[in-house]
């Protein structure tokens, strides 16, 4: 497309090393952004303290709703780190990312060629959805790597370009998915693979869905922890977790809208997307008869179709799909600048260093400023548990997983029933409670500890009621920090 080495040089590297500051840039500076981070950070905090890495642990229950790779890679960050800080629990997702984008890259080179692949590369990372979750505590990124790295060998054997070894990683890379989030990994690869035999015919093809050795892999590599949990535990421990994480979400009564998805992917990839507006029929024509783009596209589109249908829709159940359509916007991107002319072509390839640069800045410098009124809270109350009442620390009704992770122990919850027994019995304790709940739990608190706030959002605040002794140090129906109790009301943040 552009004959200039020295140049596509230059900007495959200015293009990695932006995506190494999307990455990682200030990965650990802010608090943990979401509820699902926590639930991912406490069980592998826990494993890190406790040195029990087969149950994962989500406030002193057995948490075993998904399995544990995430939970032992964070752990392992952690121990040689130190700590189960930030950065320690979010650095598995930014290498599995920086893995996934290395991946794709190599595969577009080889299938595509040169310009095609730092097209690709280019999208992907600055994809809003890939780059958000390449700086989160969550699944969906490394399960993203697995299954991309898991597709692109098989497809290596399937065309005829690697032995069986190719395929064998494929399995093994399959179940280390299968370790992160179950057996809906299969969408995204084996029913793939599936499709695209049905449809092209070929011996290998079939080859690859029937490899015994294969197989065998991946149930030895994705079965392991649930056999070992299962002969521990038994059977019926996997009963409610199939319902209530499984079941439920497809069956839902009511449901998200058919095209949340389209709206998601649109929005994430843009302004790449708009290149799906182009031709859209002829495009999706000409790729069917590529070879390799037949093969992604069938890896994009029945996934896509599968979750559309689902009644519980979230944007990152789809991350997996993202590499696979940025390498097919690349190809088509080089596509239309070989017809292009050379003002086209300078636009793209500064938009291909802009946008990449654009999302480093936000999240090394924007993003915690952004984010600041959320969670302000978090560190204040880690200062604060440090020098509280050595009592029991109890939550009313429901909790952020946050406060548990940064409050490094357990915070049982309470109900209405629950708390007036330890009231009865004139328990010594503190109690969180939201705002919102404040007025009805302030009759029966001896003193107001603490008020945060903002606690989430502007006008929450989280306060933490005393109990008997933990109000040693203020008068008889005076509050800790000097303040009567008035739930309509804002509070500011005291001292």
């Amino acid at each position: 497309m552009i004959a200039d080495d020295a140049l596509y040089r230059r900007l495959l590297f200015v293009t990695f090393f932006l995506g190494a500051l999307a990455f990682y840039w200030g990965l650990g500076d802010i608090a943990l952004l979401s509820f699902n981070e926590a639930r991912r950070a406490v069980p592998a905090e826990g494993m890190f303290r406790s040195g029990d890495w087969l149950l994962p642990r989500l406030n002193g229950e057995l948490y075993l709703a998904k399995p544990p790779l995430l939970y032992w890679l964070a752990a392992a960050c952690a121990w040689l780190f130190g700590a189960a800080n930030e950065w320690a629990v979010r650095l598995p997702s930014a290498l599995a990312a920086s893995l996934c984008v290395w991946v794709c890259y190599r595969y577009a080179r080889r299938v595509f060629g040169s310009w095609p692949a730092l097209f690709a590369t280019q999208i992907l990372i600055a994809n809003a959805g890939f780059a958000v979750f390449a700086r989160r505590a969550e699944i969906e990124m490394l399960l993203t790597t697995l299954c991309v790295a898991s597709l692109i060998a098989a497809l290596r054997y399937v065309q005829g370009e690697g032995g069986r070894a190719w395929l064998w990683l494929s399995y093994g890379l399959l179940g280390l998915a299968m370790l992160t989030k179950g057996p809906l990994v299969l969408l995204f690869v084996t029913l793939p693979l599936f499709a695209l035999a049905l449809s092209s015919r070929g011996t290998r093809h079939w080859q690859a869905l029937y490899d015994p050795l294969g197989w065998l892999i991946f149930l030895l590599v994705g079965l392991s922890w649930y056999a070992v949990v299962t002969w521990r535990l038994g059977w019926d421990v996997w009963t409610s977790i199939i319902q209530v994480d499984m079941v439920d979400k497809i069956q839902e009564s009511t449901s998200d809208p058919f095209y949340d998805y389209a709206i998601w992917i649109i929005g994430d990839f843009f302004p790449a997307s708009l290149l799906l507006l182009i031709r859209p029929i002829t495009t999706v024509r000409r790729w069917w008869r590529d070879r390799d783009c037949k093969a992604l596209l069938l890896a994009v589109a029945i996934p896509f179709l599968l979750y559309s249908l689902f009644s519980n829709k979230h944007a990152k159940y789809l991350l997996p799909i993202y590499p696979l359509l940025a390498l097919l916007l690349g190809k088509r991107l080089a596509e239309l600048l070989e017809a292009g002319g050379a003002r086209l072509r300078r636009m793209v390839l500064v938009l291909g260093i802009a946008l990449p640069a654009l999302y480093a800045l936000y999240f090394g410098l924007v993003e915690s400023r952004i984010y600041d009124y959320r969670i302000a809270v978090f560190p204040q109350f880690t200062q604060w548990l440090h020098t509280a009442p050595p009592f029991p620390l109890y939550a009313y009704h429901s909790l952020d997983e946050r406060l548990i992770y940064y409050a490094k122990r357990d915070i049982p919850l309470l109900d209405d029933t629950r708390l007036q027994e330890l009231r009865a019995h004139h328990s010594d304790m503190m109690l969180l409670a939201e705002s919102a709940d404040g007025e009805k739990i302030a009759p029966l608190a001896d003193c107001r500890l603490r008020t945060f706030s903002p606690y989430l959002k502007r006008g929450k605040a989280l306060i933490v009621f005393g109990f008997g002794s933990a109000c040693v140090g203020t008068a008889s129906g005076e509050w800790r920090d000097d303040v009567k109790f008035d739930a309509h009301r804002p509070h500011g943040d005291m001292g």
